[in-house]
């Protein structure tokens, strides 16, 4: 990841923040959270608890109706302008009909950084390299997009996300349809970003994995239900705040039986 910018205050600082919709739906009410460098954060809740608005909002795609949100110490607009925050979409949201191969795809990370004719270097095409080869899919680089497997084309939009070398990724549900060999390679590369001091926020409904990958955890229903470590925050009493008491139970009891078992395959350093 690229060192274009150093702040010594919070990577994210969410404050006071709310949204309203023009229909008068109320997506979040009052949130506040910082997070620190180098940090991972789970942002976990029910369906329809608002975790879609605050992660649209972080990134810039919903405005908020009151409060701000910061990045990097600036607004996330000046955020965007530096390439300082990457985002992995849910596969529902992407167009696999699209005709762009996976080298194409990749190199959409790194529109940021080229001049305004919109091509290429030899820095944008070796950072592009770079992240196909970390994700496993050099081999993959001419197919068109629509032609992979769901664990394929979540490590093609996580490579696109390492070639833009931003200091802050977002992550929407990373986990869901892939297979047990790409999962714990997201988690390795989650790792691995850490310590080369990226800040990842993960929205997941992948509970029973928290523990295991996530230094901070935030849980939303509408309001912050709970916000901190993970040690301390993810609980029985703050999960059955947010779900209800059965969830808790059954979450908390998955991750007991799963903690043993999970390592990652992937060498991603």
């Amino acid at each position: 990841m690229s060192d274009q910018y150093q702040h010594d205050g919070p990577a994210i600082e969410v404050s006071r923040t709310s949204v309203r919709y023009p229909d008068g739906h109320l997506g979040i009410q009052d949130i506040s959270l910082t997070l620190p460098h180098a940090c991972v954060c789970a942002l976990i809740g029910p369906n329809g608890s608002g975790k879609s608005t605050l992660c649209k909002t972080i990134l810039g795609f919903t405005r908020p109706t009151s409060g701000r949100v910061q990045l990097m110490g600036m607004t996330v607009r000046q955020a965007q302008k530096r390439n300082l925050v990457a985002y992995v979409p849910q596969a529902e949201e992407v167009d696999w009909q699209f005709p762009v191969s996976v080298r194409d795809v990749v190199m959409m990370g790194r529109q940021g950084q080229m001049n305004w004719l919109r091509i290429p270097s030899a820095t944008d095409r070796r950072h592009v390299e770079a992240a196909m080869t970390r994700m496993e899919i050099t081999d993959l680089a001419h197919k068109q997009i629509g032609m992979l497997s769901g664990g394929q084309k979540k490590r093609v939009f996580l490579a696109r996300a390492l070639a833009q070398g931003s200091r802050i990724l977002v992550l929407d549900e990373p986990f869901t349809g892939v297979d047990a060999h790409t999962e714990q390679g997201i988690m390795a590369l989650i790792s691995g970003l850490r310590e080369e001091g990226v800040t990842v926020l993960i929205v997941t409904h992948a509970l029973s994995n928290v523990p295991q990958y996530c230094d901070h955890v935030a849980m939303v229903s509408r309001q912050l239900i709970a916000f901190g470590p993970v040690a301390t925050t993810f609980t029985q009493r703050h999960l059955a705040a947010t779900f209800g008491d059965v969830m808790a139970d059954t979450v908390l009891s998955g991750v007991e039986a799963d903690l043993p078992e999970r390592t990652a395959s992937w060498s991603l350093s």
